[in-house]
């Protein structure tokens, strides 16, 4: 399969690699504005490491709805879109304390990223393509 028909498509495999993109893109744009705000703007570890997220996680959440599931942001969903960050963050740190004791602290992140990605992109997707989350006048993907 084309590279760019597997980006551009609409089944659901692209759609997973998109969300795939927007996700490491998240997480290189959070560390890049990590650095900055440290070695450039000299802000503090914990308030950079706060900012970058926030700012990180804006960017996350337009890309996923315009680029992912094409599909235009509103309030509602970034409501949903909020909800299940929380919702995920709160499961990995379970996960980590369960796991950390089964395969030690430092692999403890590896298994419970496993099962909290895929969770995580269908609660992102449920907050995209959810009547809950979209106006009445939207088109909704199924």
């Amino acid at each position: 399969m084309n590279l760019k028909k597997l980006i551009n498509g609409d089944s659901r495999l692209s759609e997973i690699v998109r969300f795939a993109l927007v996700g490491g893109l998240a997480t290189v744009l959070q560390y890049a504005f990590y650095v900055i705000f440290v070695n450039v703007v000299h802000v503090r570890a914990v308030p950079s490491s706060m900012i970058s997220y926030a700012l990180s996680f804006i960017v996350n959440f337009f890309l996923s709805s315009y680029f992912t599931f094409h599909s235009r942001p509103n309030a509602k969903k970034g409501v949903g879109f909020t909800l299940s960050h929380l919702f995920n963050m709160g499961l990995q740190t379970g996960l980590v304390a369960i796991f950390k004791g089964i395969v030690g602290p430092t692999l403890a992140l590896l298994p419970a990223m496993a099962i909290c990605i895929p969770v995580n992109y269908l609660l992102v997707r449920f907050a995209f393509t959810s009547r809950l989350f979209t106006s009445g006048n939207e088109k909704r993907k199924a």
